[in-house]
C-alpha cells in the first residue's frame, strides 16, 4: 500500500538509517568515477605512474562500496519494515552499485592496452566522456540526497541525470564510435581493438545504470507523491 502523505516512509528511523548508508554508498561511487576520469586522463596522457595510482583508487573504492551494500541489505534483513518500502531499497542500491561494477570493469580493460597506442583524436574522446561521466554521477547522487529533503528537487536532477545521458550516448555514437572505427582500420590489432571497443561500452554502462538509478529514485518519488 502507498503511504498516505509524501516519502512518509522516509521519515521514520530505520528507514533514515538505511538511506543514510545508500548516500554513503552513492558517494563512494562518485568518488569510483572520479577515479575513473583521473585513470583515463593518466592513460592518454601516457602517465603509467598515475594510471596504476588511479586504477587502485578505482578498485579501492569499488570494494569500500560493496561493503556499504552488503551493510544496507543485513539492516534490511534484520529491521521491520514494509515489505514495498525493502523493495525499493533494494532496488535503488543495487542498481547503483552496477555502476562502480562498469567504472570497475571499464579500468581494468584499459589496463590491458599499451599506452601510446590509441591516437590523439580517440584520446581526447576518451576524456571527454569521462568528463561526462562525473557529471551523471553527479547529478544523481544530487537526486539522492534530495529524495529526502526535497521530493521535487530530487525529480529535477534525476532528469539532468536522464538529459546527460542521452548527450553521452549521442557524445558516443556520433563523436567516440567514429573515431574508434578508423583507428581499428588503421591500428589492425584485434586484441587492442576489441579492449578498447569494450572499455567504451563499459563506460557507456556506466551511464545507462546512473539512469537507471535516476529513474528508481524518480519512481520513489512519484509513487509516494
Amino acid at each position: 500500500m502507498k503511504s498516505t502523505s509524501s516519502l512518509i516512509w522516509l521519515g521514520k528511523e530505520k528507514e533514515k538509517e538505511v538511506i543514510k548508508l545508500c548516500e554513503e554508498h552513492m558517494n563512494k561511487l562518485v568518488a569510483t568515477i572520479v577515479g575513473l576520469k583521473k585513470t583515463v586522463y593518466a592513460f592518454c596522457e601516457s602517465d603509467e605512474t598515475k594510471m596504476m595510482s588511479a586504477f587502485k583508487e578505482v578498485a579501492d573504492r569499488e570494494k569500500e562500496a560493496d561493503e556499504i551494500k552488503r551493510k544496507v541489505i543485513e539492516n534490511l534483513s534484520k529491521g521491520i519494515f514494509h515489505p514495498i518500502n525493502r523493495e525499493e531499497i533494494i532496488r535503488l542500491i543495487l542498481t547503483a552499485d552496477d555502476i562502480a561494477t562498469n567504472a570497475e570493469a571499464t579500468t581494468r580493460r584499459l589496463r590491458l592496452i599499451p599506452i601510446g597506442k590509441v591516437n590523439k583524436d580517440l584520446k581526447e574522446g576518451l576524456k571527454t566522456m569521462s568528463d561526462r561521466l562525473v557529471d551523471i554521477v553527479e547529478s544523481v547522487s544530487n537526486a539522492l540526497r534530495m529524495l529526502t529533503q526535497n521530493p521535487s528537487d530530487a525529480i529535477k536532477q534525476a532528469n539532468e541525470a536522464e538529459i546527460i545521458e542521452e548527450s553521452i550516448d549521442e557524445f558516443r555514437m556520433n563523436e567516440l564510435v567514429p573515431k574508434l572505427v578508423a583507428w581499428i582500420n588503421q591500428s589492425k590489432t584485434t586484441g587492442y581493438c576489441l579492449m578498447l571497443k569494450e572499455t567504451i561500452d563499459r563506460m557507456e554502462n556506466v551511464a545507462d545504470r546512473c539512469e537507471d538509478v535516476a529513474d528508481v529514485i524518480r519512481s520513489i518519488v512519484i509513487s509516494y507523491a
